[in-house]
């Protein structure tokens, strides 16, 4: 299937913004209400406030929006213990040690909103596998113009989403209980 990758501030100077809430409002995941409500109702006002901006994988046929993903750069502490020495070696190059607490202190790529469109058929729907690869492509540029090492994302505590995760090789590091959705979530990170 052949797409592209959108930049929602590149399409609200394009096309407004009132064709672009239009737009999005065709995003639909009955899987995950949260990122539905965040992709229709705001993405383009976290974007404006970069916050956190959020890219379209569009269908080059049709124009569908095949998935999404928004990304940032925040700071992140990274617990010491239990990590290999090799994973020890490759985070000193991004963060610095907080000895006293033994925890890391690290600059990194925060994938803050990760799904794929269930408004598409099934059959044409993008794998989540391929949407993460669209994620890396981006990161690789972004990379490349400013520097860092590190992904992270927090994971609704549910076992596919974490083996998913697992799969695409991140690595579990923390968790994190958010006390305005009373949901807990599981910390994920990944060096590139």
């Amino acid at each position: 299937m052949k797409h592209e990758v959108k930049n929602i501030l590149e399409m609200l100077d394009s096309v407004g913004e009132e064709r672009l809430k239009l737009f999005l409002k065709t995003f639909s995941s009955p899987v995950n209400p949260a990122i539905e409500n965040f992709v229709r109702n705001r993405a383009i006002d976290f974007a404006r406030k970069k916050v956190a901006v959020t890219y379209l994988a569009i269908d080059l046929n049709d124009g569908q929006i095949l998935g999404c993903f928004a990304l940032t750069h925040k700071a992140v502490s990274i617990p010491g213990a239990g990590l290999s020495s090799s994973s020890r070696r490759k985070l000193e190059r991004f963060a610095r040690l907080d000895r006293a607490a033994g925890d890391y202190m690290a600059s990194a790529f925060l994938i803050a909103q990760f799904g794929k469109n269930f408004g598409v058929d099934d059959g044409r729907r993008i794998a989540g596998s391929q949407l993460m690869d669209i994620v890396n492509d981006v990161l690789v540029n972004i990379q490349r113009q400013i520097g860092g090492g590190i992904i992270y994302l927090d994971c609704e505590d549910n076992e596919k989403l974490q083996q998913f995760y697992i799969n695409e090789k991140f690595h579990r590091f923390g968790e994190r209980f958010a006390e305005e959705e009373q949901q807990k979530y599981i910390q994920y990170m990944r060096f590139f």
